[in-house]
């Protein structure tokens, strides 16, 4: 048997560091291959740190205990070295690749920098609070794959899009979900509080996010104050692959609830090209006319998709 309580623990791929708190109790955190002893590390009063990944003891040294309690439940080979230990633990490399892995992809993701991952590391680590004990890799190659290598195509994907992939849920949808409408919260509260026109790069970054990757037309209008502060935003329809109704009088309507001195008009082209058509450019007329005679401005109507955006008044429209 190992010769020291710290010999026996590193036999079994554990690690232990210590401190003094600022009570003067000592503190000890064990780390490593911890998760197939944790009901023996909580029976001996230690406590899991979800965000330091270690089973923490505070007061007495926990090492013999632990050591003892590993003998006793035959998990530490009597007279064998670490090294013996090592390969009993993990016989012919058998043990699955992926073991370790997520605590790595973690690790790189809280340490690096917001490149630190690629798309299919970042959708595999998302995948991981999806499928709790499985390697999520193939599964999220074969989404970048089958969805152009875009990480926005998979997180936007309709349902029936997503049947052939195995295991493929509600809660992965759910998951999907929440990730895209995090995303354009996360822009559009930027947006709340200054004028829109001081950031533009911002709204169209939130608008990409939310309807770029529409698989149906959608007819969006925001409302601007005098400050030209967004006060409302409405998804006022919804319509086929490519076409969407837009009626100037419910524009104008909400415009005059809301007090709005100014619009901007947005919808989606699910066909990935932004250029205007001719039934765009007579409906923007249309509503540009009935805003007018309330004393409204159409600041602008764009157009976005996954491959850019069109601005009618950049291109002299309006």
């Amino acid at each position: 048997m190992p010769n020291s309580p710290d010999a026996a623990l590193k036999a079994a791929g554990l690690a232990v560091s210590e401190h003094a708190a600022t009570s003067g109790d000592m503190v000890y955190k064990i780390s490593g291959k911890t998760f197939t002893h944790r009901k023996l590390f909580r029976e001996l009063g230690g406590q899991w740190s979800g965000m330091e990944e270690v089973w923490v003891f505070t007061g007495s040294d926990p090492r013999a205990a632990v050591a003892e309690a590993l003998g006793n439940a035959g998990e530490i080979p009597q007279g064998m070295s670490d090294a013996t230990h090592a390969a009993l633990i993990r016989p012919n490399d058998n043990e699955p690749h992926y073991w370790g892995h997520r605590k790595r992809l973690r690790d790189r993701l809280l340490e690096g920098d917001e490149d630190a991952l690629p798309d299919y590391e970042l959708l595999e680590l998302l995948l991981f609070y999806w499928k709790k004990r499985a390697d999520t890799k193939p599964l999220s190659k074969q989404l970048l794959e089958r969805f152009d290598n875009s990480l926005p195509s998979v997180l936007n994907a309709r349902p029936e899009q997503l049947e052939g992939f195995e295991g493929i849920d509600r809660r992965a949808l759910a998951l999907f979900k929440a990730v895209r409408l995090l995303a354009a919260r996360i822009v559009k509260e930027e947006l709340s509080e200054r004028p829109v026109l001081d950031t533009w790069d911002k709204l169209i970054a939130y608008l990409r996010a939310s309807m770029a990757h529409s698989m149906v037309e959608q007819f969006r209008v925001l409302f601007l104050d005098r400050r030209n502060v967004l006060i409302g935003d409405e998804v006022q329809h919804e319509g086929t692959i490519d076409h969407t109704a837009a009626y100037p009088r419910e524009v104008v309507k909400q415009a005059l609830k809301l007090d709005a001195s100014a619009v901007v008009v947005v919808h989606n082209h699910p066909s990935n090209h932004p250029k205007p058509s001719k039934a765009d450019v007579a409906m923007t007329r249309e509503i540009k006319d009935a805003l007018k005679k309330v004393n409204v401005m159409l600041h602008d109507h764009l157009i976005i998709s996954r491959r850019g955006h069109t601005s009618f008044s950049q291109m002299g429209l309006l």
